[in-house]
């Protein structure tokens, strides 16, 4: 049993190493983050811990029912694996690719690992997005950027 915890320990520790962590508890709330997560959205660990994952999330985002039913659905034991528009300091749109995965073994909440989009790709995401939810069939959201359209160079 010791050796296979500590190979998943050196799992876990090479996949915060390469991707963007952070964990939350079941209300939402930021426990903490990894340097490459607070990098990607321009914050520092203290700068966001303690605070609502809504804080990432545009203010019309943050009150929509999606918003609601995507918490429930977390807490319900669903992963949601998708492209995501987060807002970073200053603002800053943010497009990720993660996975919010409950960690069902104990009661503190979800890891969203993922890692930041292209900029050739972040430019492409006015169209369809696929999103899996744990235990329902993919679905298909419609990305809106607010951006103006960027010109090809």
């Amino acid at each position: 049993m010791f050796g296979k915890q500590r190979d998943a320990e050196a799992v876990l520790a090479a996949l915060r190493r390469s991707l963007a962590v952070i964990e939350f508890k079941l209300d939402g709330t930021i426990i903490t983050a990894n340097q490459n997560f607070c990098s990607a959205l321009g914050y520092s660990l203290d700068e966001i811990k303690g605070r609502h994952h809504s804080m990432f999330v545009e203010p019309a985002t943050k009150d929509s029912a999606e918003y609601r039913q995507f918490w429930d659905e977390l807490r319900a034991g669903k992963f949601n694996t998708a492209q995501f528009k987060r807002i970073g300091k200053g603002g800053k749109e943010v497009w990720i690719e993660a996975s919010y995965t409950p960690v069902l073994d104990r009661a503190i909440g979800f890891i969203d690992v993922g890692h930041q989009a292209t900029p050739k790709w972040a430019r492409t995401m006015a169209g369809s997005i696929s999103v899996r939810t744990g235990g329902a069939p993919a679905r298909a959201l419609k990305a809106r950027s607010k951006r103006p359209a960027d010109r090809r160079r």
